[in-house]
């Protein structure tokens, strides 16, 4: 295990390359750049690779913030409930990302309804087509922002039909990144059994097994969104350590433990947040729950 995912880090940091921009003839030291803002946009696998990536990026003085842009129950397939272009759009008007990391799939095993409202059968030619033009405009419109863009893949899942389809979305996501000259960030190799196939637990850092799943097969626990988010952080690390830049790599961060974050499980649904400070609590209790707390 060690090793592949040893191995899988290591093209991940090859493929951070694509990020990296190319200086001028002058022999002068560049200036420390400013640190990046990073936007994490996608689905509910979304939101639990932010938190991971929260977690690996701890302490970086090289990383502004990770903002959380994601949204449960989104993707490319139904937008009627969610236009992710129009949502994009909007977020990128209100602020400034310089990376965007994106992961979305995982809601959109369903067909897909065209301009002219016609409906097309998942995976048929018609419902890719659709499929891949949404992807296109997203990706457009990151780097019209000028972000770079990091595309991460979606996991090995534990039902097999589901998996298919999976890796059916994971050469779609691969083939239109590479295109448009985004990193794809595979994340099948580290959420891998020793076998290659699903597993509920694997292995952490210190090679102890460890529950990494949720019940349903699909999500992470906290330590999983932690492994996912490994070769993610990679990648950025990699850019961002380029002495050409300027940011030399940061000492090791005294942050609280990952496990700290809190874990909800909403409807069945895996979440995970940030816990919340005193004055949060106060500012959202009435002044009577406030009193009855001093």
């Amino acid at each position: 295990m060690g090793l592949r995912i040893g191995a899988m880090l290591a093209a991940a940091c090859a493929a951070a390359l694509s990020l990296i921009t190319a200086s001028g003839e002058s022999q002068e030291p560049a200036s420390p750049a400013p640190p990046v803002t990073i936007g994490v946009f996608g689905d509910s696998l979304a939101d639990g690779l932010w938190v991971g990536l929260r977690w690996q990026l701890r302490g970086d003085n090289r990383v502004a913030d990770v903002v959380q842009l994601s949204e449960v129950s989104t993707g490319f397939a139904n937008w009627t409930y969610r236009d992710i272009a129009a949502k994009t759009e909007e977020q990128l008007g209100l602020g400034r990302y310089d990376i965007a990391v994106v992961m979305f799939g995982s809601n959109d095993m369903q067909g897909i309804r065209d301009g002219t409202g016609s409906v097309h059968r998942f995976r048929s030619a018609g419902w890719e087509a659709v499929y891949r033009e949404r992807v296109r405009i997203v990706l457009d419109l990151l780097h019209d922002h000028g972000a770079q863009v990091i595309w991460v893949g979606l996991p090995v899942m534990r039902s097999a039909g589901y998996d298919a389809n999976v890796r059916h979305l994971n050469a779609i996501f691969e083939e239109e990144a590479e295109a448009a000259g985004a990193v794809y960030v595979s994340t099948r190799e580290v959420s891998a059994g020793p076998d290659g196939g699903y597993s509920g637990y694997l292995e952490d850092a210190s090679g102890t097994p460890r529950l990494m799943r949720a019940d349903d097969g699909i999500h992470f626990t906290l330590p999983g969104y932690r492994r996912i988010a490994a070769p993610v952080a990679a990648v950025i690390d990699a850019a961002l350590a380029d002495p050409e830049l300027g940011r030399p790599r940061p000492a090791e961060p005294e942050t609280p433990a990952f496990e700290s974050l809190v874990q909800l499980y909403i409807r069945g649904e895996p979440y995970v947040c940030l816990p919340a400070s005193e004055a949060q609590i106060d500012a959202a209790l009435s002044p009577e729950a406030r009193r009855s707390r001093n």
